[in-house]
Formats: C-alpha cells, structure tokens, sequence
C-alpha cells in the first residue's frame, strides 16, 4: 500500500539551483541564410568576371569592357567579399543592395556593348557573345533577394529596360541580320525572361504562403501546448513531455519524479480582490517556479489554480527537500501585496512501467492529504514495488 509521508513548514533546503530557459527560435536565422550565400555568390562573381576579362586579355580580343567593366568587377566582387565578414547579418541588406546595383549593372552594360557592335559592324560570329542567360539571372536575383511583394517589380522594371534597348537597336539598326539572331532575340531576349520572371514570381509567392502557413500551424501548436495566461505548458504538452521523460528514465536508469501543486485558498484571493488579480498571482507563481527548478525540470499549468512540475534525475530522498525548498520560496514571494501566498504540494516519485494517469492520482492524493493537514506544506506520497 503507498504510504503518505507529511513534511511540515521548517527551515533550511540549501540555494536554490540555477535555472536556464531556452530561446524561443533564432529570429536571425533568415539573415544568417542570406548572409552565407552571398559570400558563396560574390567569389563565383569575381571568378566568372575575372575569368572572361582575363580570356579576352589572352586571346588579344578584349575591349573596353573586359578592360575597364569585367576586370575591375573581380576586384569590386573580392572587395564585397572582404566587406562581408566585417558586415553583421542584420545589416545584410547593404551588401544585398550593393550585389543588386554591380551585378544587374555589368550584365545590362554587356547587352548594351553588344548591340553597340551589332549596331556599328554588324554580325560576326567570332565575337557574337549571347549574354540572354545573364538576363536572366539578373531578373531571378532580384526575385529571389528582395521581398515578395516588391521583387517582381524590380525584375519587370530590368526586363523592361533590357526590351527598350533592344527596341531602340532595332529602330536604329540598318544593318541586315541572320534570321537565327532575331530568332534569338525574339525568344531568348523577349519571351524566355518573362517566362521566367512569371514562374519563378509565383514560385516565391507559393514559397511565402507555404512559409506563413506553416508559421501559423506552429503558433497553432504552440497555442495548444501552452497556456494562455501564464505562457506555460498545459496538459497536452505534459503527455509529449512525460513520454519523453520516461524514455530517458528507462534508457539510463535515471529516477524521475512528479508534483502536484495548488494555491492555498486561491477562490478567497478571486473574490477578494477580483479575477484580475487572481491571473496576476498566477502568471507570478509561474515566474518563480521556473526560476527556482533546474533547467532540466518542467512546470506545467495543469489547471485552475494547480501546476504540475516534472523533475528528471531527482532521487526520491532529495524529492521531499525540493518540494519543501519550492514551498518556502512561494511563501517568501511577494505574490500578492500585502498578503502572503501560499501552497501546498503532493509529490511522488515514478516507477518505471507506470503512465501518467497512476503519476497523477498518486501527486493528487499528496496534495490532498496535505490540504487535509492544514495546507502550505508538502506531502510525498511513496509508491510500492507493486505498483
């Protein structure tokens, strides 16, 4: 049969142990993506600028923008590079800002050199350089860097300004060309990057509603696993937590325990003083029995004006000592001005085997008993081999 073992009030239990709380996710986190591709982006940057000014130099073919746009670019790309370590991640919208101006700016200058050549010598195949899959790219890095709801415009806007240059070539230009270059021009140029812009607009757009969908689910979660009041968890989340915690407790052989706990008198407290100021003692005990239990145990708002604490690797001859040290700091805590608070706590210790509904009525009957005793004290209730 469990035998109920009362504590009375008494001084002493020692310091209470630090208590550590977890964040609550990194809001950083996006920044930080960013911030690590773009120092991949800019060293293929420079590479790719540096290789085409370089080839050019080599091959004795290269002109004023390999000379003074590409090779230059390479070293602006490496000096954007070094700027990026010294950068934090939440200022990464510069270096962002600073990609989207040089990068869009040397694809947009090499159209515009190219059909300056077409323009003035005509086509010649040697030196013809199909610059479309830049194009491209430039309008899917400002899609995929800028916000949703305004990269579209950005990419449209340098789509646009790629179709007037063509638009003012081909009202200019007197030369003939090859049918398979104004074919080029007609499907690479006019049609392939609003293909694109379109596709890859809705991509992100049905990426930021799956983002905010599963955004809201999680606060739906989170709603459901915690209380509203206190913030703590509720008793759904006990039965995640307990399955967890038994778990560990059969994998390393660690003792686990369990209290019941409820304030002493609380209905006097609500309609004394009103509601109100029964949330506000609420939301304090809260606060004070997640700063005195260890960072490894857990508080639960099992109800009303009852919490549950889950304490892992507490032995069953400390667990009187811990109750007991909680009490005294409910009783000391300035709760209620002017009043003192107290409870009363039914503890018991968790055998392996056992579910959360034996833990329970076993925690209950401690806290009953001490109610029974004259409240404000701790009651462990030990549980027999058989159970």
């Amino acid at each position: 049969m469990d035998e109920p073992t009362v504590f009375g009030k008494r001084a002493g239990g020692g310091p209470p142990a630090p208590h550590t709380t977890s964040g609550h996710g990194d809001i950083l986190r996006p920044q930080r993506t960013e911030h690590r591709l773009l120092r991949w982006l800019l060293p293929l940057f420079a590479l790719g600028a540096g290789a085409a000014g370089l080839a050019a130099e080599v091959q004795n073919t290269a002109s004023w923008y390999e000379r003074f746009v590409l090779l230059p670019s390479a070293f602006l790309f490496i000096v954007l590079l070094g700027w990026s370590f010294l950068t934090p991640p939440h200022k990464v919208a510069r270096l962002r800002a600073s990609i989207l101006v040089v990068v869009p700016a040397i694809a947009l200058t090499g159209w515009g050199r190219q059909l300056w050549d077409l323009h003035r010598d005509g086509f010649d195949p040697s030196v013809y350089l199909d610059l479309s899959p830049w194009l491209i790219f430039c309008a899917a890095l400002f899609i995929f860097l800028l916000p949703a709801r305004s990269s579209w415009k950005f990419a449209a806007g340098y789509y646009l300004l790629s179709l007037a240059m063509l638009g003012g070539f081909s009202m200019t230009n007197q030369k003939a060309l090859p049918p398979t270059v104004v074919s080029e021009f007609l499907i690479n140029i006019v049609i392939a990057p609003l293909i694109f812009i379109v596709l890859l607009s809705a991509f992100t757009k049905l990426r930021s509603d799956y983002a905010r969908a599963r955004a809201h689910a999680s606060d739906m979660r989170d709603l459901a696993m915690h209380d509203r009041l206190t913030h703590l968890p509720n008793r759904h989340a006990f039965m995640q937590s307990f399955r967890r915690a038994k778990a560990r407790q059969a994998r390393n052989q660690t003792p686990l325990c369990a209290m019941l706990l409820d304030i002493d008198h609380f209905k006097r407290i609500n309609d004394t003083y009103g509601h109100q100021v029964g949330d506000d003692v609420l939301v304090r005990l809260a606060g004070v029995l997640a700063r005195e239990l260890r960072g490894t145990d857990e508080v639960f708002r099992w109800g009303g004006e009852e919490f549950l604490v889950l304490l892992e690797e507490t032995p069953l001859k400390h667990l009187g000592e811990v109750a007991e040290r909680l009490r005294e700091a409910v009783e000391t805590a300035p709760l209620l001005e002017g009043v003192k608070v107290t409870i009363s706590i039914g503890a018991t210790h968790v055998l392996p085997g056992e579910d959360e509904i034996q833990v329970n009525l076993r925690a209950d009957r401690g806290l009953y008993a001490s109610k029974e005793a004259g409240r404000n004290r701790v009651t462990v209730v030990e549980a027999s081999a058989r159970a």
